[in-house]
């Protein structure tokens, strides 16, 4: 053990052959750690030299803030939690670029690019049927609704009550249904 905290004293003054011999000593630990999660991840397309690479840079940052004096545990334990740490990370990053190229994928799907164009087609047709039958007023509050706003929300910004607001929602959809009605 003393050699292993002597090693370490010297790779973290910038002795690299030091650092290269603790490497030697715990190249089994490396390298089965980076294959066990590089395993985990076949699905991601990516390789255990990538893992192999993230548990070494975990492994040197491991050497580097060591301190035998303070830590209750060995060298040994310590790297191989920094390694994990490291190798877990990679794989929840991983999980997160797949999850948005997936999400990405779905936005643009031919089924939702056709579920888009028919909204964008039904919200300009009910902006006209709007224009048409609505008053000033109500196509004010018409255009507050349809950008998500609640009533309490168009109350403050118009200067009207919240039941004045609410019963021109009302009639808009009376008018709008009615209207729709009649078309079909």
């Amino acid at each position: 053990m003393d050699e292993i905290n002597e090693l370490i004293a010297e790779a973290k003054n910038g002795n690299g052959e030091a650092f290269e011999k603790i490497c030697k000593k715990y190249a089994g630990l490396i390298n089965s750690m980076s294959r066990k999660y590089s395993d985990m991840c076949q699905s991601h397309g990516t390789e255990n030299e990538d893992f192999l690479q993230e548990a070494k840079m975990a492994f040197y940052k491991a050497t580097m803030t060591y301190d035998a004096l303070e830590k209750n545990v060995s060298f040994g334990a310590y790297a191989k939690v920094c390694i994990r740490n490291r190798l877990i990370s990679c794989i929840r990053m991983l999980n997160s670029k797949k999850r948005r190229k997936s999400e990405l994928g779905k936005e643009y799907s031919d089924d939702s690019l056709q579920e888009n164009v028919l909204k964008k087609e039904l919200g300009e047709k009910m902006m006209k049927l709007a224009d048409d039958k609505l008053s000033p007023y109500e196509k004010k509050i018409f255009a507050l609704y349809a950008e998500g706003l609640r009533a309490k929300e168009i109350s403050g910004r118009t200067g009207k009550s919240e039941k004045s607001v609410n019963n021109a929602i009302y009639r808009i959809k009376s008018k709008l249904k009615r209207t729709v009605k009649d078309d079909t």
